[in-house]
């Protein structure tokens, strides 16, 4: 037991490390740039980004006919990455099974793109910080996020059933471990764009603190 409460604390203190150092430390977050979000529900991040900009066009991998009901299709998607069984059976916290949890912890490829469907402007719970990028790290951000999808011989991906009706499951490509969460892949997809970030991120705080403070957005 003291091994393991080592182990853990240590853990926690290079998780805390991780996220103060900072990645692309000289950033800075264009005027005239691309609107994004980066959101947390308590657990998971994700990134909320227009579906057709001039920079990048979803359309053609996130399909209105994946939905049970196409008019909830919005202007917007909220995206993240992650271990497949705690994504769909951990909505909050409280939902978190501990078999879920050991195979997140010790590893595991079966993981999952996560996309929910907005519409600008829209009442959204989770809480969120909005911040700009160029045209040049949005193409990044979304090749970084479009190279998870596994795609089927007509290069499209398979959905599946989501947590309500306008929200899917996508399979992914990948590795999900303790050191490679849903959140650290949202700072990495950000990182690999430039944008700054923090080093490792594992939780969700370490991820926000690097979203610049703004005044509330009014999206979605």
């Amino acid at each position: 037991m003291i091994a393991l409460a080592i182990i853990i604390l240590f853990y926690l203190l290079a998780a805390l490390i991780g996220s103060i150092l900072p990645a692309n430390q000289s950033w800075n977050s264009p005027d005239d740039g691309i609107e994004l979000f980066v959101e947390t529900n308590g657990l998971h991040t994700g990134i909320i980004m227009p579906i057709r900009t001039d920079a990048h066009d979803w359309s053609d991998l996130i399909r209105p006919e994946h939905m049970t009901d196409p008019a909830l299709y919005g202007s917007h998607i909220l995206v993240g990455w992650g271990h497949a069984g705690v994504y769909r059976n951990t909505r909050y916290w409280r939902d978190l099974r501990v078999s879920d949890a050991a195979s997140a912890i010790f590893g595991s490829d079966e993981t999952l793109v996560h996309v929910y469907h907005l519409t600008y402007p829209q009442a959204y719970p989770h809480y969120r910080r909005s911040l700009k990028v160029s045209e040049v790290e949005y193409r990044k951000i979304a090749a970084a996020i479009r190279a998870r999808f596994v795609l089927n011989d007509a290069g499209l991906p398979t959905p599946s059933r989501g947590y309500g009706k306008d929200d899917l499951f996508y399979h992914a490509r990948g590795h999900y471990n303790a050191f490679y969460t849903c959140n650290s892949w949202t700072s990495d997809v950000l990182r690999q764009a430039g944008v700054r970030t923090g080093r490792w991120t594992p939780f969700q705080g370490g991820v926000m603190r690097w979203v610049p403070e703004k005044a509330e957005p009014t999206l979605p």
